[in-house]
């Protein structure tokens, strides 16, 4: 369901909010990474994060995609290899806790669409993500 309204010319999502790096993360690219956060916000009645037929982009910063849910949650990461909505890939539903950094993907590379389907449909979800 979530593909579907994916489908066609994308909206991509990838300005950055201000968010401050944990202080357990002493390592400068880690850092950088997760200092180059923002804000996402899956409301109540979606099963995808972005909304709409938008997906999030991948940056420079950083060669994972990590989040940090505002509440414990399920989270399963779809990206799509070369843009394409027909090359859609999914990694398995990890369980995220409230307000600790989790990876979710490694290894990708800058300007990769993603976007994040949600167990709890109903639930509104909000968090960090870092790419």
């Amino acid at each position: 369901m979530a593909a579907a309204a994916l489908i066609g010319a994308p909206l991509v999502i990838s300005s950055p909010a201000s968010a401050t790096a944990p202080s357990e993360h002493t390592n400068v690219a880690t850092a950088s990474c997760i200092g180059g956060a923002w804000k996402y916000d899956k409301p109540s009645g979606w099963g995808y994060a972005p909304t709409g037929s938008g997906y999030y982009v991948t940056t420079n910063r950083c060669a994972d995609i990590q989040v940090k849910p505002d509440d414990d949650t399920q989270i399963k990461l779809c990206y799509l290899k070369n843009h394409d909505p027909g090359q859609e890939t999914c990694k398995g539903q990890v369980t995220v806790k409230s307000g600790k950094w989790t990876v979710l993907g490694t290894d990708f590379n800058n300007g990769v669409y993603f976007y994040f389907k949600f167990s709890n449909t109903s639930a509104h979800k909000t968090g960090l993500v870092a790419a």
